[in-house]
């Protein structure tokens, strides 16, 4: 009988690697309760680590990815803040995580108004729309 041995997961990273604008940085792996204060924490160790580059930048607009190799081609795979702490207890020591300024939402000016129309216009709208839905209403009622 042939017994396979169990693969053994790599020890999780305690120092993380990040990379921005070709600079890299060892950071500690963050080590908090939730979630939601892991991807915040690896934020802050981000804007610390870059504090140039990342002075005055929103945290909502910094990100993550993981370079990989699928089907023979490397790829950029982006960390969700919901997968962070998965993905960081698979991530081998010394390994690279990129970090992004994701680009700045602007409204380019106010939305476009509506034109109004005069009051006969109004009225003409309103009266043909409340003969059409008597109409409706009295085809119902021939049904029942």
């Amino acid at each position: 009988m042939r017994t396979f041995k169990r693969r053994q997961s790599p020890t999780p990273a305690d120092v993380i690697t990040y990379r921005l604008n070709n600079r890299m940085v060892y950071v500690p792996q963050p080590r908090t309760s939730t979630l939601a204060q892991l991807f915040q924490q690896a934020v802050t160790f981000a804007r610390s680590a870059f504090e140039g580059d990342l002075t005055g930048i929103d945290k909502s607009r910094i990100s993550f990815s993981l370079n990989v190799l699928a089907n023979g081609k490397k790829s950029s795979v982006n960390i969700s803040r919901e997968a962070w702490s998965t993905i960081m207890s698979h991530l081998v020591q010394y390994e690279i995580v990129d970090v992004h300024v994701q680009p700045e939402l602007r409204l380019s000016g106010p939305p476009p108004s509506y034109q109004s129309c005069d009051s006969t216009k109004k009225q003409q709208h309103l009266s043909s729309q409340s003969s059409s839905y008597a109409g409706l209403s009295t085809s119902v009622e021939r049904v029942e």
